[in-house]
């Protein structure tokens, strides 16, 4: 790990980290066995959202990594797997959540191997069962996640994000633009000054020194009543605890125009795209009740339509834009 300036062991403390991809096939499983090799000798706790670690993707078809688990690490898989795996594992617990495919578990390896692994479909689910391992030792705890708005790495529990860029996302220049996006979103500093009073699951307004709720907790099928509102109360701020999406803020825009600070929940909330944020962000303060910790950057240049990224124009385009984070390549020589 010391070719990019970043040692797991140093650099981290002890906690709960997920790894999110840019896209499908970004390479999130490889990163999270480049993360598990890093880190093997201490106790770990590892889940994914989903299924990882298959032996082929389901919708591109092409081959995918296993798992690579050290001795003694804690993981969380479906009955099937657990029958295949049979001595090689140490069954914990079975958990109180159900998959498509029937029971999921809690299993500690006895020795290194190479799996599939399942994790429970909620972000609370997951959160529940990364604290278990916790309190079974688990000193870190590594979730492979997504950045959909519903996903773990949007959960204040999460200590970081390994953010993973693949060649799959698209050509250099789209995968810069998005991680700019991304790390831009990443920046937004937290509102800890407006908190007071806040209800975090409603649309609120700030008017006459206090915020002001509404019956709304989402944007969707209210985007037209809270313009109209905007237009009669001009509040100062304006807290969205759910998405925005560059079709809503469209919608909104002219009604924004008295608001001098937006508040999200949570920076991923903003789904709009580069331009739109860039507009938003030039009209009004931003700040979020929680933060986006992206703690380093993962480069994988492969790409599953074929259209391969030159690896060492791709690390030193990265590591010149984003000079304060760790980038790390994997395959890098």
């Amino acid at each position: 790990m010391q070719k990019a300036g970043f040692e797991p062991r140093k650099d981290l403390s002890g906690g709960i980290y997920a790894i999110a991809g840019i896209c499908k096939n970004a390479g999130k499983t490889s990163f999270l066995n480049y993360l598990l090799e890093a880190l093997e000798g201490t106790r770990l706790g590892v889940l994914t959202t989903g299924r990882d670690g298959e032996a082929k993707d389901e919708v591109f078809g092409n081959a995918k990594p296993a798992v690579r688990l050290p001795e003694n690490t804690l993981f969380t898989a479906s009955v099937k797997t657990l029958e295949k795996l049979g001595s090689a594992v140490c069954i914990k617990q079975k958990l109180p959540y159900q998959i498509a495919t029937g029971s999921l578990w809690l299993l500690e390896t006895r020795r290194e191997l190479q799996t599939e692994i399942t994790g429970p479909a909620t972000a609370l689910a997951q959160v529940e069962t990364a604290k278990l391992m916790q309190k079974s030792g688990a000193e870190y705890v590594l979730i492979d996640g997504s950045l959909d708005r519903k996903s773990i790495a949007l959960r204040p529990e999460v200590e970081g994000v390994f953010l993973v860029a693949g060649g799959s996302f698209g050509n250099l220049e789209q995968i810069i633009s998005e991680l700019q996006r991304l790390i831009f979103l990443a920046k937004m500093p937290v509102c800890h000054f407006w908190q007071a009073g806040l209800p975090e699951n409603q649309i609120c307004y700030y008017l006459s020194g206090k915020w002001q709720t509404t019956e709304w907790t989402s944007l969707l099928g209210n985007a037209d009543e809270l313009a109209e509102l905007l237009f009669q109360k001009k509040p100062k701020a304006l807290y969205l605890p759910s998405a925005l999406t560059d079709a809503l803020y469209a919608k909104l825009k002219p009604a924004l125009k008295s608001v001098n600070t937006v508040a999200v929940k949570h920076p991923l909330n903003l789904q709009i795209g580069k331009t739109a944020l860039e507009s938003l962000a030039s009209a009004h303060k931003l700040y979020c009740l929680h933060p986006f910790m992206i703690i380093a950057l993962g480069l994988n240049s492969w790409s599953v339509t074929g259209g391969h990224l030159d690896s060492e124009q791709f690390r030193k385009s990265v590591r010149k834009l984003f000079p304060d984070l760790p980038v790390l390549d994997i395959y890098e020589p």
